[in-house]
């Protein structure tokens, strides 16, 4: 027979049974584990479906002619463009505010998790970045004017993100025909 002392008290016996309560017991613990691991792998499953889903619907959001139409205006304002200067066209002005709109509602769902910042600098990482930097101007004079901060908060904030933790593989110099001219499927 195998003893063991206990630190408390008195020896241990081991006698080479095992009774029914020690099975159910560790047929429990095992169940649980089972479950907790299953849990966590389906948790994963179910992210990266999220995430697919998320990315499927900001392709289908951005991907229309009214955003693509916009944007193309926008690509065109010249660096440093007055306020004075985009509101005088109607054209550039309405491009704006489309495109500041829709880049404002994808800055929010990536602040709440809803679509990952890394699929959105994949897929318009340098176009967020590009508006930002050709809308700023009009964009900080709406808000003196206007008196509030809210105007196309989380559109910067996406700019914002986009250059602290995407810095992306591609940018104005370097397409993604270049970047990632070795890809394998």
């Amino acid at each position: 027979m195998l003893a063991f002392q206990i630190a408390l008290g008195g020896p241990l016996c081991y006698t080479g049974r095992v009774d029914l309560s020690t099975v159910a017991n560790l047929a429990t613990a095992l169940t649980v584990l089972s479950a907790v691991v299953f849990g966590v792998i389906e948790m994963r499953r179910a992210r990266c479906e999220r995430e697919e889903r998320a990315a499927f619907v900001a392709v289908q959001a951005i991907l229309t002619s009214e955003w693509m139409k916009s944007m193309i205006v926008v690509h065109s304002i010249p660096d440093g463009s007055s306020t004075a200067a985009i509101e005088a066209d109607l054209r550039v002005l309405d491009a704006a505010h489309s495109v500041g709109v829709i880049l404002e509602g994808l800055g929010y769902s990536v602040y709440a998790r809803i679509v990952p910042l890394r699929v959105v600098a994949d897929l318009v990482g340098g176009t967020v970045r590009l508006a930002w930097r050709k809308l700023r101007p009009y964009v900080e004079d709406e808000r003196r004017r206007s008196g509030s901060q809210k105007t196309f908060e989380w559109f910067q904030w996406l700019a914002t993100q986009l250059e602290r933790h995407s810095p992306g593989k591609t940018n104005l110099q370097r397409g993604a025909h270049e970047a990632y001219q070795d890809w394998k499927p």
